[in-house]
Order: structure tokens, then C-alpha cells, then sequence
């Protein structure tokens, strides 16, 4: 009953900052950008898929009170709603902060809307954390199926938005330059990938909580960990230095030489991004594997990763022959 009556709050509180936001866009831009087809412009303006994050996360409120009423108005109990509820709470708590560390990192300030949206989310995650039951192997293993569908989806949207990433940007790159919408489209792949990390995260949370010593004690699973670790450090990287700036990636006369860094950092970044997923995808699909050593995988994830860096870095140097 307390969670309902705090969820009732929580949703006037992203109600207040979602009509707070609306005021500030009637009287003028929310950013200073003079393009608001821009990635920059999407982040400053604090988007998520080009969805205000406020009303996301009232739709998230909304969504969990609906859960809690259904719980507390027929008195039965189902677990595995209360363990899908706590999912989409940690999923939207990853959201937030990758949303604020790109806010940070890209306006150079706090965003006071997204600092408080995520107190309020993390409020409601630890609340849901700590109902009984919630977390328990029992129900962990009852609800693996359900659990084991959101660990693939996240595998589709991240796996399928790298390989879309990396075919759009050759793509774009015809003309041998990225224009600012371009870029936004990528900027919103990005955000799709992230958002199956985020899924992929949770859920491997969940599945590891069932039997954590037998996963900590497989080789598959920690590579696997390993490589959605490199996805997780590259994935943040690429949105704060390179996803902002894909306008900027040309290899026309002029403006190869002044960007070379940034050319450079996406190709390898986007190789990294490439190599990573794909390798957490057959480490998730290919059970053999775990017969091999921890070392033995890593040892062949660093050959393939150097492998694809130095391809990346081939392609870059087709690119600047083709602007000759």
C-alpha cells in the first residue's frame, strides 16, 4: 500500500516535469543549438528515443502501480509479475544514468529533471528489492523462460543495432561525408543499443542469481561478462565522443585532416562495438564452449578483436584513397 501511495506521487512528480518542460519549449528552444536535427540537440533536450525521458519514466510509474493494484486488489500473489516489475525497474534505472552521463558528458552540467527522475527510480527499484521473496532461486527458476526471452531480446536490439551501425555508416559514407540527420539516425541506433544492454544486463542479473556458483565457475560466462563489459565501456565512449560528432566524420578535402582522431576513434570504436556482440552472442548460443579455459577464450576474443581493429583501420584508409 505505501509503494502505491508513493507511486501515485511519484507519477505527479514526472507529470509536474513534463509540463515543466512543455512551458520551456513554448517560450523558445530547449537547447542553444541552431539545429535541432542534431544528435547534440537530442541529447541536450534530454531524449530517449526521441521520447521525452519524463514521460518514459511516467509511463514507467504507471505501469508499476497498474501491477501493485492488480496484486493488492485480487490478493493473489504472482511472483513472477513482481520479478518482471523489478526488471523494468533496473532496466529504467541503467536507462537514466546512461542518460545523465551523456548529459554530463555532452552539456558539460547536470540535468536537475534527470537527477531527480533517477532519485525517484531508484527510490522505487530499492522498494521493489526489498518486497520478500522477490529475488529467491525458487522463483528465479520458475520464471527462467520469461527471463531467458528478455536476455535474447536485449541480444537482438544490440547485436542487430551494431550490425545495422556499422552497414549505415559505409552506407552514409558513399558521398564520402555524414549530414547532421544522418547522424541523428545513428544517434538513435546507438540509444536502441543501449537499451538492449540494459536489458541484457538485468536479466543476466536475474538468470546469475539462480545458481551464482555454478555461473562464476564457467568459462563461457565469464568471457561472455568480459565482452559485455568492453560493450558496456565502448558503447558509453562511443555516444559521449564520437555519435555526437558523426557530421563531422568527412573525408572530403580540407576536412579529412582536421578530424583524423575522431575518424580514427569511430572506425575502431565500431569495430570493438562489432567484434563484442558478436562474440556475446556465440558465447550465449554455443554451450561447447565452456569445455575451453578462461584464457583460451579471451586469448582468441583479443586475436579477433585486434583482427577487426586492424580491418577497421584498413577501411579508413580505403576512404581517404577514394577522397584522393
Amino acid at each position: 500500500m505505501i509503494l502505491m501511495i508513493l507511486l501515485f506521487a511519484l507519477i505527479g512528480i514526472a507529470f509536474t516535469l513534463y509540463k515543466t518542460r512543455v512551458r520551456i519549449l513554448e517560450g523558445g528552444p530547449l537547447t542553444e543549438e541552431p539545429e535541432q536535427h542534431h544528435p547534440i540537440a537530442h541529447i541536450k533536450s534530454v531524449l530517449f528515443l526521441e521520447v521525452p525521458l519524463e514521460r518514459i519514466v511516467m509511463g514507467y510509474f504507471v505501469v508499476v502501480l497498474l501491477g501493485y493494484l492488480i496484486l493488492w486488489t485480487t490478493g493473489a500473489s504472482i511472483p513472477e509479475l513482481e520479478l518482471g516489475l523489478w526488471m523494468l525497474s533496473g532496466i529504467m534505472l541503467l536507462v537514466l544514468i546512461f542518460t545523465q552521463i551523456l548529459v554530463a558528458g555532452i552539456a558539460d552540467t547536470f540535468r536537475w529533471r534527470v537527477l531527480v527522475l533517477l532519485a525517484i527510480t531508484a527510490i522505487v527499484s530499492w522498494l521493489i528489492w526489498q518486497r520478500p521473496g522477490i529475488l529467491e532461486p525458487e522463483l528465479l527458476l520458475r520464471a527462467e523462460t520469461y527471463t531467458i526471452t528478455v536476455h535474447l531480446l536485449g541480444l537482438v536490439l544490440g547485436l542487430g543495432g551494431a550490425l545495422i551501425l556499422d552497414v549505415m555508416i559505409f552506407h552514409f559514407l558513399n558521398n564520402l561525408t555524414i549530414s547532421s540527420r544522418e547522424a541523428v539516425i545513428m544517434h538513435l541506433i546507438s540509444q536502441m543499443i543501449i537499451l538492449g544492454l540494459a536489458l541484457l544486463i538485468v536479466s543476466g542479473f536475474a538468470l546469475t542469481l539462480i545458481n551464482p556458483e555454478a555461473y562464476l565457475e564457467n568459462p563461457r560466462f565469464l568471457m561472455k561478462m568480459t565482452a559485455v563489459g568492453v560493450v558496456t565501456i565502448n558503447g558509453v565512449l562511443l555516444n559521449l565522443f564520437v555519435v555526437p560528432k558523426m557530421e563531422q566524420i568527412s573525408f572530403q578535402k580540407g576536412e579529412m585532416e582536421e578530424n583524423t582522431g575522431l575518424i580514427r576513434g569511430a572506425f575502431v570504436a565500431g569495430a570493438v562495438s562489432m567484434t563484442s556482440w558478436l562474440s556475446v552472442f556465440i558465447l550465449a548460443m554455443i554451450n561447447p564452449l565452456e569445455a575451453y579455459s578462461f584464457g583460451i577464450l579471451l586469448t582468441v576474443y583479443l586475436i579477433l578483436l585486434a583482427m577487426t581493429v586492424a580491418g577497421g583501420l584498413v577501411m579508413k584508409k580505403i576512404y581517404e584513397k577514394k577522397a584522393e
